[in-house]
């Protein structure tokens, strides 16, 4: 006769399956944790950039207006220039002067133009939006409008001519177009090709050096580069607003 079966088989399961859920749903609480902390820390940076954004067109719509009063009053910045001056232009010989000859060149209008119409292209092309070329076309078509329309209404004469006049016909010193195109069209760049960080930085410090380089080459009084500077960053950051930056991938969490 068969006895009855008092042990063997498989164990009770209970307790090893409870655990095996605790460990997986903690597992699935760590990863919710970390992808949490990942995507609030890049909402974060998203935030920072804006605010800095806002804050460096605050600060360049201050310095246009006051450089602009500044000029058109005569004070302290606009004898400044012609002191700066005071002993003629700069020489067009030696290092010095082919070193800024040089850097100039990253404000040149059909230079960096055409980068950004480059990088507007390709920013349309990731996003297979039409209308993302559009708005940078016309951008770039408003910023040179905008910029040579206050050259012509000022009509400054350069430091060439040995005279600091304003409306002068055919004169186009203030703003500076260098200046200006420089400080539009990198930030725009930097901005539609989700550049990191030291690159605007980088960006930055080589649209200043522009418009240190069209005073130290005497193309342009110190207001004019100063103003150029000031509308550039400003038109630069209205680019970055009506054309749409592609925004580098948030990083994933480790699996654990």
């Amino acid at each position: 006769m068969q006895g009855r079966r008092t042990g063997g088989g498989r164990p009770p399961a209970t307790t090893t399956d409870a655990s095996a859920t605790t460990s997986a749903t903690t597992d699935a609480s760590a990863t919710g944790d970390a992808t949490a902390i990942v995507t609030t820390s890049a909402t974060a940076g998203a935030t920072a950039r804006r605010g800095a954004a806002r804050g460096l067109a605050v600060a360049a719509a201050v310095v246009a207006v006051a450089t602009t009063a500044d000029v058109l009053a005569g004070g302290p910045l606009r004898h400044l220039d012609t002191w700066l001056f005071a002993d003629g232009l700069p020489p067009r010989t030696g290092p010095w002067h082919w070193f800024w000859r040089t850097l100039v060149n990253a404000g040149q209008y059909w230079l960096v133009g055409t980068l950004t119409a480059l990088a507007v292209l390709a920013a349309a092309r990731r996003a297979r939006d039409v209308w993302t070329a559009v708005r940078g076309g016309l951008w770039l078509l408003s910023t040179e409008i905008i910029v040579r329309g206050a050259q012509i209404a000022f009509g400054r004469t350069p430091p060439r001519t040995g005279h600091d006049l304003l409306f002068q016909d055919g004169y186009l010193s203030y703003p500076s177009g260098h200046a200006a195109n420089a400080a539009a069209c990198w930030l725009v760049i930097t901005a539609l090709t989700g550049a990191a960080r030291r690159w605007r930085i980088a960006a930055h410090a080589l649209a200043a050096t522009v418009a240190v380089a069209v005073v130290a080459l005497g193309y342009h009084w110190a207001t004019d580069a100063l103003a150029g500077w000031a509308l550039g960053t400003l038109l630069g950051t209205a680019g970055r607003a009506l054309i749409p930056a592609r925004t580098p991938p948030a990083p994933t969490a480790p699996a654990r």
